[in-house]
């Protein structure tokens, strides 16, 4: 763990009676939007693993936001917080730590091991445990989304039906009351997008122990794996149902839901890169080794943003994509039905 900056710890004023209030009735709608849409989700539940998995882990992302926001609601004096930048993808990590009087995670690849540690053993936890706790695994949550999409797309599975409107709208107010809550209870110390940014940032620690010179850090690499990966799925998906017919097919209406649902994990990646600093390096004797690095990263992101689109564009565009219409047989079929009937006469 890494200890914040200043051990004397300097306090601000507390939370003030009316913003808690606001807090909370932001918690409470986004509360019942959320409980809208998983109430939804379970009423049409498939019994595969993929949407099962997908319901899972929006059922975490919400009690994850609820937890935080409890804790951010029950602080009594806080820690005074630091001047991080806006860019950063730890900052919402790091706000929560502050918030709470618990210490910073360093390195999330460690920390989520000695979360998982410490959540086996018995003893009495505080909110704030509980809530740092929750933002440590938020991470791996996200990736195991991303790994729901992929899946779903190559195996030909939809993590959820096609929503109504209703239902769309329930989620928005879900996403939102929670989001708004969370803002309103940290007294402004977290902005609307610091979760989602650290979710997506947090991917490439995950998976990668350390740093390597000369390349982006991972927390940066990561969120790039993720829209290569992403829409490689997806032109492949798109691909196979209009013309190839190599991947398991697809109704129509869930190969669209299937999309969408990855294209939104793309749209998430993409924010997190324009939100997001650029790496910077500090040993000038490795500066080609990174312009290199960063041409071939980028080539690979704008290649792969293209093949996305092709494959979203090719599954989700009218037309025919049943395999059905291709097969050999039923085209031997007609041609003997038309050669008999031609004998016939």
């Amino acid at each position: 763990m890494l200890a914040t900056p200043d051990s004397a710890t300097t306090r601000v004023p507390r939370l003030s009676a009316r913003r808690r209030r606001i807090g909370i009735a932001f918690l409470v709608v986004g509360a019942c939007g959320w409980l809208g849409w998983i109430a939804w989700r379970m009423m049409t539940l498939a019994l595969n693993p993929i949407p099962i998995a997908a319901l899972a882990i929006e059922i975490g992302g919400f009690a994850i936001g609820v937890v935080v926001a409890f804790a951010l609601a029950n602080v009594d004096r806080p820690r005074s917080t630091y001047a991080d930048d806006r860019r950063d993808p730890w900052r919402y990590a790091f706000a929560v730590a502050d918030r709470v009087e618990r210490t910073r995670a360093a390195d999330l690849h460690r920390e989520v091991r000695s979360a998982a540690g410490a959540a086996r053993r018995p003893g009495r936890r505080t909110r704030a445990d509980v809530a740092i706790g929750c933002v440590l695994i938020d991470g791996p949550r996200r990736l195991a989304m991303i790994l729901v999409a992929v899946f779903g797309l190559l195996f030909g599975v939809s993590p959820m039906p096609m929503p109504s409107v209703a239902v769309l709208v329930s989620l928005a107010i879900g996403v939102g009351g929670l989001s708004f809550a969370i803002v309103v209870l940290s007294q402004g110390r977290i902005a609307l997008g610091d979760r989602l940014r650290w979710t997506y940032g947090s991917i490439g620690e995950l998976l990668i122990r350390d740093d390597i010179d000369g390349v982006a850090p991972r927390r940066w690499m990561g969120t790039v794996g993720t829209i290569v990966v992403v829409n490689l799925a997806i032109a492949l998906r798109g691909i196979s149902d209009r013309w190839t017919h190599g991947l398991p097919t697809m109704d129509n209406e869930m190969r669209v839901v299937a999309m969408v649902y990855a294209v939104t994990l793309v749209l998430g990646s993409l924010y997190t890169l324009i939100t997001t600093a650029a790496p910077q390096l500090d040993n000038a004797h490795l500066v080609s080794r990174r312009l290199e690095e960063r041409t071939a990263r980028q080539s690979a992101l704008g290649g792969a943003l293209c093949v996305g689109l092709i494959g979203l564009l090719a599954g989700i565009l009218p037309g025919c994509v049943d395999p059905g219409d291709d097969h050999a047989g039923r085209i031997e079929h007609v041609t003997q039905l038309q050669v008999g009937s031609g004998v016939g006469d």
